[in-house]
């Protein structure tokens, strides 16, 4: 039975969306499947059934209002390096103790050190090779400090046999600002990998299916404290358009329940374990630019607007790229009011924008990047193996 080894960056819940795609395909072929991450992805990877080395969350500090925290980040900087030692330490014991015949990382540079220590056959998926941002001084502090995180020193990524991109080819790759003109080799992109299926609705599902009213999905994600101003947020702006919208409100807490409750302007889940069915089911989605949910959106032919973290260099660059490929229109989080969000969202319905999404969702769902990430891991177990007989 091959044995694989997942660590997964810990903040936001994209890359153990991303993993657990991967771990349950490589489950049903048989293989032995264990994984890391921090905080809530751990607790998320485990409601899922798979076991988790729990590490040391080294990651970069957020404002309430989900802003990157330039002076919390700055001050908290030696616990941050401290952290990132601490989890190779922790990385190379717990590989060591599972033997895996192959490693695979998902933006968790500690994880491929590790690997590296072991001499493993190694793999990384990752959407984020360069770090750029609008402001040029903050950009400069996140770079500093994002050792060991999705963003972190570059070049140390090619201690990996190879660098996988969940991203689409040029000129269509979402995350061009955080891709191109990287100095890193040993690079493919495999296209967007994302959850798939699209869900078995419930009774608020249905509901939300036969309203006759334009259909809203909005999902809330990012790291928690990120999350809860933008939650607050769509509830009141929901409550405030639903003369004319139906909204389905996503609050992205994986350690909320399942069921739905009922709002002023539709229904809110404090965690949607359906969001797949919301994803085909709206006409609009609104979201945060994160890389994956961008990816879904597009994967379900949705346009989408988009309210980037502020001062989140990675988001930044991803919704400016859906813009330009004209899928998604970009408000920025201190312009996001009734008035603003009533006219993105009339434009988004009533303009080209979902003739555009489908055509670009069609073509993105030519690659399977689930199947690619499987064959690239049991072609190296294969290589392996040959080479000790």
């Amino acid at each position: 039975m091959p044995r694989v080894y997942v660590g997964c960056f810990g903040s936001g819940l994209g890359h153990a969306s991303r993993m657990l795609e991967v771990a349950g395909a490589l489950r049903e072929l048989g293989w032995e499947v264990r994984m890391s991450s921090s905080g809530e992805v751990a607790s998320m990877i485990e409601k899922k059934g798979f076991a988790c080395n729990l590490l040391p969350l080294a990651d970069v500090k957020y404002a309430p209002t989900g802003e990157f925290a330039m002076r919390e980040t700055i001050t908290a900087s030696p616990a941050i390096l401290l952290r990132t030692y601490q989890q190779v330490a922790h990385e190379v014991e717990n590989i060591g103790r599972f033997a895996p015949d192959v490693v695979l990382s998902d933006s968790a540079l500690s994880t491929v050190l590790a690997a590296r220590v072991h001499r493993l056959p190694t793999f990384t998926v990752l959407n984020q090779l360069n770090l750029t941002s609008t402001h040029g001084h903050q950009g400069a502090a996140t770079r500093l400090l994002s050792v060991g995180t999705s963003s972190g020193m570059g070049k140390l990524w090619e201690f990996s046999d190879e660098v996988l991109l969940p991203d689409l080819p040029p000129p269509y790759t979402i995350s061009e600002k955080n891709l191109w003109g990287s100095n890193v080799e040993k690079t493919r992109y495999v296209g967007f990998l994302i959850p798939s299926g699209r869900g078995t609705p419930d009774g608020a599902g249905r509901e939300f299916a036969a309203d006759p009213r334009p259909k809203v999905f909005w999902q809330v994600s990012g790291p928690p404290r990120t999350r809860s101003a933008m939650v607050n947020k769509a509830l009141v702006l929901s409550k405030e358009l639903s003369d004319e919208f139906v909204f389905v409100v996503s609050g992205g807490d994986p350690s909320s329940g399942p069921d739905p409750l009922r709002t002023g302007g539709g229904w809110y889940y404090g965690w949607c374990s359906i969001a797949e069915f919301y994803f085909h089911a709206c006409d609009v989605v609104v979201s945060r630019a994160g890389h994956g949910t961008i990816g879904q959106t597009i994967l379900s032919q949705k346009p989408s607007l988009l309210i980037p973290i502020p001062r989140q260099p990675e988001q930044e660059g991803n919704a400016e790229k859906a813009s330009r490929l004209g899928v998604s229109i970009v408000l920025q989080q201190d312009e996001l009011d009734a008035e603003g969000l009533r006219d993105s969202l009339r434009a988004m319905t009533g303009g080209g924008f979902a003739d555009k999404a489908k055509r670009l969702g069609y073509w993105a769902a030519s690659f399977n990047a689930k199947e690619e990430v499987v064959r690239t891991l049991d072609s190296a177990v294969s290589r392996g193996r040959q080479a000790h007989r």
